[in-house]
């Protein structure tokens, strides 16, 4: 991606406790919480993004997190995400 090019990204809800970030073709599963109102939506913290998010996603939580924010439905929480990106990365 070239600087100023914008992405074409997508939020998707998927099941009842999973929301797919999509840009372009490559994706990633975010945890949800359903059966609670409102609606909630786990991500990484600040200090823990780079390590267990997706290659393509590093340095960049601020957008992702902003657009999750407008697009999903939920409220956004900082949760736990043990381990890297093994299973949580989709390509379509």
């Amino acid at each position: 991606m070239q600087p100023g090019e914008e992405m074409t990204f997508e939020v998707q809800s998927r099941w009842k406790e999973e929301v797919i970030y999509w840009e372009g073709s490559r994706g990633f599963v975010f945890e949800a919480g359903w059966g609670v109102q409102p609606f909630v939506l786990y991500v990484p913290s600040d200090n823990e993004w780079d390590s267990v998010t997706a290659e393509w996603m590093v340095g960049r939580r601020a957008l992702i997190v902003s657009r999750l924010a407008e697009r999903s439905g939920h409220v956004l929480r900082e949760g736990g995400y043990a381990g890297g990106p093994a299973g949580r990365t989709l390509v379509r």
